[in-house]
């Protein structure tokens, strides 16, 4: 099954609530923080850009292959959450992400919409048997992040990261967690 949904969920003291284009500003301000350096979210979006790059992500969230929530709080918008279907030809594996502005960090806000969104994931995805994540090496913070949620450190990917945003491509520590994954899969093409 793929990723298919629009509902809203609330943890401790925030909502996760999906994006909409109306959360061009929230796009805005991230791509003028430091968080283009550990993402794929471009540098330095005007308005008009920060919706263009909300609509392919909803593009994608129709098709059934990603989606990202916004964080929400009574402060503000704090960030965003999401997971992917990183592989066409299999969707036991998740891929999650996510980012906190920084005036919102240090509050647990990453870890805890993180936890609700992968509860999600467990439960519109009868295939899975991994989450997962990629952290580009030497970002501590979303390492520890990824720790606090149930992610297990298993190594680093040599140029895992393309390059985007100014930099060559980059290393990437894989992190994951590892699901039942009793559910079967039916496999062909490719992979027979």
């Amino acid at each position: 099954m793929r990723i298919r949904s629009s509902e809203q969920m609330r943890g401790e003291g925030f909502l996760l609530r999906p994006i909409a284009e109306s959360d061009a500003q929230l796009m805005v301000d991230s791509s003028k923080t430091d968080i283009p350096d550990w993402t794929f979210i471009p540098r330095d979006l005007d308005k008009g850009e920060a919706e263009a790059w909300i609509r392919r992500g909803l593009a994608a969230r129709e098709t059934g292959r990603a989606i990202r929530f916004v964080i929400e709080t009574m402060d503000g918008v704090a960030g965003t959450v999401g997971a992917e279907h990183p592989y066409a030809h299999d969707d036991g594996i998740v891929e999650t992400f996510y980012f906190v502005l920084p005036d919102f960090r240090r509050r647990g806000l990453a870890t805890k919409g993180l936890l609700v969104a992968n509860a999600w994931v467990r439960e519109v995805t009868p295939t899975l048997r991994r989450l997962q994540l990629h952290v580009v090496v030497g970002n501590q913070g979303s390492g520890r992040v990824a720790e606090l949620a149930g992610y297990k450190l298993e190594g680093t990917a040599l140029n895992q990261i393309p390059a985007v945003n100014g930099f060559g491509t980059r290393d990437a520590e894989v992190y994951g967690i590892a699901v039942d994954g009793s559910a079967s899969l039916e496999v062909g093409g490719v992979l027979a």
